[in-house]
């Protein structure tokens, strides 16, 4: 009575072992692919002490786009798709960070008519340059992980869960 009783609360004991481990994996999991999935920011705004930050972000929110601001280094980031569109938008308002090409313009018109030229053609860029490659790479190192994972770590780890006599 006695042995099969520590059987008993050694076959539980497993078992919450076990749930530990797949719920240990499947939260690396959700972790590997939401930070695959997370956007990729840039450079907007370098110093936002020498702006009226209020104004660019009213623009921003105005046109959709999406931004982030670190406070402590002053600067406004948004993501990499939206970057040509921000510019444009801020330009059109009178905000004109980085002239296109600036010892040729004499005033902001000129600036915003090469912006908008700009944004509005489609260069042919390298593989690597294509807006989805960067995140396609990121969730397929996130695969590659999770497969080491589970190769190297859970399998391993239920195995010797499931078949505690088996000899290695």
């Amino acid at each position: 009575m006695d042995n099969s009783n520590s059987t008993h609360t050694f076959t539980i004991s497993r078992q919450y072992l076990l749930l530990a481990v797949l719920a240990v994996s499947i939260l690396a999991c959700i972790f590997i692919i939401s930070w695959a999935r997370t956007p990729e920011y840039r450079p907007l705004v370098q110093d936002m002490r020498v702006v009226d930050a209020v104004k660019i972000v009213d623009i921003l929110e105005m046109h959709d786009i999406s931004y982030r601001a670190e406070l402590s280094q002053h600067i406004l980031y948004v993501q990499k798709r939206d970057a040509d569109q921000a510019r444009l938008a801020l330009a059109r308002a009178g905000f004109v960070f980085e002239y296109p090409e600036k010892d040729r313009f004499t005033g902001l018109p000129e600036a915003c008519t090469l912006l908008e030229d700009q944004a509005g053609e489609k260069k042919v860029k390298p593989l690597w340059e294509q807006p989805w490659f960067m995140q396609s790479q990121r969730l397929l190192m996130g695969a590659l992980v999770m497969i080491v994972f589970i190769l190297a770590v859970i399998r391993p780890a239920l195995s010797a869960l499931i078949y505690p006599q088996a000899k290695k």
